[in-house]
Formats: C-alpha cells, sequence, structure tokens
C-alpha cells in the first residue's frame, strides 16, 4: 500500500439542526448515497424534491453506489435503477465503487442513458489519454454559481473487478489518480474556480475517514486541500448529519453522509448569505410521489415474473447481515457462508470451496425460497470456477484473507472441505500495492493456524500438505478475474457453465432433497476459529 502521511485532522459535530424555513433565495441541495437497489426510497426522494421546489432552487445529486447491491440492479444490469432515477430527476451523481461491476463498458451504456451529469474528476482512460467524465458540473442555481465536484474511490479497481480495469496483459488500462489524488482534486477545485463557481460541494464517495478503513478517504481529503465548502460523501454507510472538518487553510468545510440504502434523505441548505446547514430526514417521514412510485411498482411487477418461482423451502433464516444492517460474512464465519461454499463444493465436485464474504449479499428467511431468493444472495452473475491450486498457495490465500481482520473485508473466505484458525494478535504479514492488490508476503510469523482438508474417503478432517494440489472451487471473480485483490490468482481457474445463484438452487433441489435443514444450518460449522 501507498504510504499516506497522516494528518491530524480536526473535526467538530454541528448541532442538531431544526428543519430550516427556507427562504425565497435559499438553495437546497438534496443528496444520497449508497441506496444499492432499495428503490422505495426514489419516491420519497421525488417527493421532497417537488416539495422544496415550490420555495426556491433545488438541485438533487447522488454520491455513488446506485447501481448494484440489490437484484433489482443485477437483473437488469443496472437499467432498471437507470430508469427510477430518470423519473425522479436528478441532476448530477458521482461514481461509486459498485457502478463499475457490470464492467466499465456497460457502466459507460448506463451513465450514458442517465439523464443527470456524471462527475468524477479523477478517473482517465490511459488509452485514450482523456478524462472520462466532467471533473464537475456548474449549476446556475439562485443567481449563483454552484460546481458541484465528482470523485471516486481509487480503490474501486478491487472493490470491483480488478480485470475490468485492465488488458489482456494484466496492465491498467484506467487509472484513478491514486499517486496524485489530492493534487487531482486541488486541481480541479482550482478550475472550477477560475470557471466562476462561487461556491464548491464536493459529491465524493471515499468514506469516512474516522471509520478507518482506507487512508485515501473524503475527511482526509478536506484536511489536504482547500475551496471545498462543503462534502457529500458515500462508501462507509456512515451517518452523519452535520460535522465540520477544517481544510489545510484553517477553513471548515461542512461534511455529511446519510447512512445507506436510503435510511434518511440528505437536505443541504445554502442561505443567501453563503451559509451551509445540512439535515437528514428520515425516508419514512416523507410522502411519497405517485408518478416515481408508479415506475418503481412496474419495475417491481416486471422482476416479480422472473422471480418468484419457487425451488424449496429452508428450516432456517441464515444471516449475512444483523439486524443494524451491519455484514456479519466479512469478518467470521457463518452459517450462510457455509451453506454457499457447500453449494459450490458439492456442485462443481471439487474438494475445497472458498467464497469472498463480499459476494453473499442477502439473508435467506425460514420458510419458501425462491429463485428471487438465491439470486438476491448471488446477485453478480458470477460463474463458477474450477482450480487446482498446490497447498502452499493456499495457505498464501487463506493468509490474505483474513488480512484486514476485524474489519470488514469482502475477501474474507467462507469455505468447505476445510477448517482453519488464525491469530488475529499477530500483525498480518501480507502486503498490498496502492490498488490494495495482494503484493506479496513477509516472513513468519503468520496469523493462520491448523489448517485442515477433509478427507473425502474417511470423513475426517487431515493437515494441509503445502506440496500436495487440492482441487478449488469458487467463482471467476475470486479465481480468475483478481477479486478482492487476489492478483496471486489471477487466471488460475478455468470457467464452468453455470452461474453462482444456479449453483445454490442446484445444491438445494438436488444434495438437499429441496429443504434447507437446521440440522446442517442452524448455526456455523465451526470452520473457522479465532484464537484469541
Amino acid at each position: 500500500m501507498a504510504a499516506f502521511a497522516a494528518i491530524a485532522c480536526s473535526y467538530r459535530h454541528a448541532p442538531a439542526s431544526q428543519p430550516a424555513a427556507v427562504s425565497a433565495e435559499d438553495i437546497t441541495v438534496l443528496y444520497d448515497n449508497d441506496v444499492h437497489c432499495s428503490v422505495d426510497g426514489y419516491a420519497h426522494m421525488a417527493a421532497l424534491k417537488a416539495e422544496k421546489a415550490s420555495h426556491g432552487p433545488v438541485a438533487l445529486v447522488s454520491a455513488g453506489d446506485y447501481l448494484q447491491g440489490g437484484s433489482l440492479g443485477a437483473a437488469s444490469k443496472g437499467q432498471w435503477i437507470v430508469d427510477i432515477m430518470n423519473a425522479t430527476g436528478y441532476d448530477a451523481v458521482t461514481l461509486g465503487n459498485h457502478e463499475f461491476d457490470y464492467s466499465v463498458p456497460r457502466m459507460q451504456e448506463l451513465m450514458d442513458a442517465l439523464s443527470a451529469t456524471t462527475v468524477c474528476c479523477n478517473l482517465i482512460d490511459l488509452r485514450a489519454g482523456k478524462r472520462m467524465y466532467a471533473p464537475y458540473a456548474i449549476l446556475e442555481l439562485g443567481g449563483r454559481k454552484i460546481a458541484f465536484l465528482g470523485v471516486a474511490t481509487p480503490y474501486s479497481f478491487n472493490s470491483s473487478t480488478p480485470t475490468y480495469f485492465q488488458d489482456e496483459e494484466g496492465n491498467y488500462v484506467y487509472s484513478l489518480c491514486t499517486d496524485t489524488f489530492y493534487d487531482t482534486i486541488q486541481n480541479h477545485v482550482d478550475d472550477a474556480r477560475n470557471q466562476g463557481a462561487d461556491m464548491v460541494i464536493a459529491v465524493v464517495h471515499l468514506g469516512y475517514g474516522p471509520d478507518g478503513r482506507d487512508p485515501i478517504n473524503a475527511t482526509e481529503m478536506i484536511c489536504r486541500t482547500e475551496g471545498i465548502d462543503a462534502v457529500i460523501d458515500g462508501h462507509t454507510h456512515t451517518t452523519v448529519p452535520s460535522e465540520k472538518v477544517y481544510d489545510r487553510a484553517g477553513k471548515p468545510v461542512h461534511y455529511t453522509q446519510t447512512g445507506s440504502h436510503f435510511e434518511n434523505l440528505g437536505v443541504m441548505t445554502i442561505g443567501a448569505d453563503g451559509s451551509i446547514s445540512t439535515e437528514l430526514i428520515p425516508t419514512k417521514d416523507v410522502r411519497e410521489d405517485a408518478r416515481v412510485k408508479a415506475v418503481i411498482d412496474s419495475v417491481k411487477s416486471e422482476y416479480a415474473k422472473r422471480s418468484e418461482r419457487k425451488v424449496g423451502s429452508s428450516e432456517v433464516t441464515m444471516h449475512a447481515v444483523d439486524d443494524k444492517g451491519e455484514w456479519l460474512v466479512r469478518n467470521a464465519e457463518q452459517a450462510i457462508g457455509d451453506f454457499c461454499a457447500d453449494a459450490f463444493r458439492a456442485v462443481l465436485g471439487t474438494e475445497i470451496a472458498m467464497l469472498g464474504g463480499g459476494s453473499i449479499r442477502n439473508d435467506i428467511k425460514e420458510g419458501e425460497v425462491t429463485w428471487g431468493d438465491l439470486f438476491s444472495v448471488h446477485p453478480f452473475g458470477s460463474v463458477g470456477c474450477i482450480a487446482e491450486l498446490k497447498g502452499s498457495l493456499i495457505l498464501d490465500v487463506l493468509e490474505m484473507g483474513v488480512s484486514s481482520w476485524p474489519a470488514n473485508f469482502g475477501g474474507f473466505l467462507q469455505v468447505s472441505g476445510l477448517t482453519y484458525s488464525f491469530d488475529p494478535s499477530v500483525d498480518s504479514p501480507v502486503v498490498f500495492d496502492e490498488n490494495k492488490s495482494f503484493v506479496r508476503i513477509d516472513p513468519e510469523p503468520r496469523r493462520i493456524r491448523e489448517v485442515k482438508v477433509l478427507d473425502k474417503s474417511t470423513g475426517k478432517y487431515e493437515p494441509l500438505d503445502p506440496e500436495r494440489s487440492y482441487t478449488v472451487g469458487s467463482t471467476d471473480y475470486l479465481l480468475r478475474e483478481s477479486g478482492d485483490g487476489y492478483s496471486l490468482l489471477k487466471n488460475v481457474g478455468t470457467n464452468q457453465s453455470i452461474e453462482d445463484a444456479g449453483i445454490l438452487e442446484k445444491y438445494l433441489e438436488e444434495q438437499l432433497g429441496g429443504t434447507v435443514p437446521s440440522s446442517l444450518y442452524g448455526k456455523s460449522a465451526d470452520r473457522i476459529k479465532i484464537l484469541r
């Protein structure tokens, strides 16, 4: 990982604001982030926009991750989400890492179809030698020019699919300006000012610095730049109604993020005197716009035709997220992880299966299981893949999987046919590059301990042999496309003719007789042990 010197950012939570009366000279900026296909919220946002527009000028923006994260997005490869957003009336959007999930060409098609202006100052096509989207959009609102500057996280390459950004030789053909990140942003802030912008609002998908996920984040961006008046952020799903972070010139910059999945609607008010205030309104407290709701209902009806086919039942609820919406499968073994990994091992006929927790996107509820339920667990359309891996490489892969623990990591591996333990008191020896891709493992000590593989002939687990090769089942995302930074697995596997959700269906119907038994999946199977 490229080193970035820590800067002591100064934060101050702004006092909770009450919904302010809007004067005729006030400007309202409505915003969301990390909707992840929670489409019902768009009808509420449209109603709020209409209400605010009756009092003065309004702009509507999104800080990214709208195209993926739910079955409505995946089933249409993003088109239904674009249709709904167009009906809602967005003015500007930036790119979240999940906008890239259907491939860069598909993202470009969807952005072309979106009526809003796509803004992203740091996405470069290296082959063409130019920026792919406008760095900012200047909107004239209430007689003032407001620049909306877009920024995507430089870690998009590995939180989406790395091979989407590479040529056939593995060379990156796109850049997110990682090495010149803060200079790139400053240059475009200055340019927007030179173009007459009275204010600069950064609409970014970088994440809240104190959450500690990524060294390059939105609050660090504020500390290293100047000239930004406010930041509307996403990526970490953090709920920040209003906070002030001081830029490098000592000026307070307003920072806000709505949470995720349309829990809240963001409202920024720019006063006639240039003052800025922000508040979050619970989405459920806002009425729905009938016109946009009709578009949403039409999309849901079309999806239902595809998804309501019953494929079986489950005696137990298997959780991918907790009741607060936090991921469970990204730093610990879960029953649903066991179920999915078992499905891959059984259907692909391998000795071992490994799946990143980030590929498991929803719970399976007790009761009837439909095709839509399975598709919501694996909505990406990844293809089953088989590889022969030497035991020593499997050890490296497992080490990579626990490198971020206890932080959530999409590459934390749920497993089948294999057990392991790890010691989190040991610093991870995994070294990454600036794109968060695997580079090497430094010498001992390692976190991984006691790796054992199931012997089918005896039904017992035996120590993994570093010199022996084992058949491993997973997705093409992990075994061919370097997903989640697993560059050590690039192109090691052979694709099979079945997609991930189909693997779950085949396992449920043919191996489990149509019923997920509580005896197997009522709790996790203790395949992964954390040494305390």
